[in-house]
């Protein structure tokens, strides 16, 4: 697969375990991958999970967007109706047995969540309907000490997706959890992408990073409604007793 254009987005196989995922090796054309890598920006310290993030609405990432033609066909290439219905249809199934909104015929509204509400368990000021879903391309940075411990994304996230732009190192590692604390681990690769529904079962830490010979690049795009999609689970107790669990294996490991 090379993703060039909102064409190219076609429903592949899913993996079900320890929940349903999609992972592509080599998932953006290849001409388009080399020039986001290589104009791919530095982050300043700004809020977000890996404490470097641009986001649209930042000055710096508008200006990448007018001004480098790589990055603004990137960004483009999710913000539609065309990305918006094939990730629905990607993960039809959990959509339509777990989520708590008719998500069979989504509409794309081109809205940009605020650093504020990105924070937020709910908006401050629902602007659309359910079913009207928008989209966010996150560039992010992670350095020397960035993890993050067993989490579930907004429940007004559909979907995750994650394109890495980096080698590996040690740590920065993406765990995908089942609920008996046991993992798969997905390790960053330039050009891999790994995606997920934002569900009730797709729990997910990163590894930390205890060293580096560049950032952990990445871009997350997200699909989004304004009110929650899934219903809530497994709940904090649940998610600090994972969280438990994978802190020891790690330190067994040491």
């Amino acid at each position: 697969m090379a993703i060039a254009k909102p064409s190219d987005f076609r429903v592949e196989p899913v993996s079900p375990a320890p929940f349903d995922h999609l992972l592509i090796d080599d998932y953006l054309d290849p001409a388009l991958y080399a020039e986001l890598a290589a104009s791919f920006p530095d982050c300043p310290p700004n809020s977000g999970p890996t404490g470097y993030t641009l986001y649209w609405g930042d000055p710096e990432y508008d200006r990448l967007i007018a001004e480098h033609p790589a990055w603004k066909r990137f960004f483009e290439l999710f913000h539609n109706q065309d990305f918006v219905e094939y990730s629905i249809a990607q993960f039809e199934q959990a959509f339509a047995s777990q989520g708590k909104v008719d998500l069979s015929h989504p509409r794309y509204v081109p809205y940009a969540e605020s650093r504020a509400d990105k924070a937020r368990q709910q908006l401050a000021r629902p602007e659309h309907d359910p079913d009207e879903l928008w989209v966010r391309v996150d560039i992010m940075q992670g350095r020397i000490g960035y993890d993050r411990q067993p989490h579930l994304d907004h429940r007004r996230r559909a979907i995750t997706l994650l394109i890495y732009f980096c080698e590996p190192g040690e740590g920065g590692d993406l765990l995908l959890h089942d609920r008996n604390g046991d993992t798969h681990k997905v390790e960053p690769k330039p050009n891999r992408m790994v995606m997920f529904p934002c569900n009730q079962y797709s729990v997910h830490s990163v590894t930390p990073i205890i060293a580096q010979s560049q950032y952990r690049n990445t871009v997350q795009v997200t699909v989004s409604s304004s009110v929650d999609i899934w219903p809530g689970m497994p709940g904090i107790p649940a998610l600090r007793s994972m969280a438990g669990k994978v802190l020891r294996r790690l330190h067994l490991r040491a």
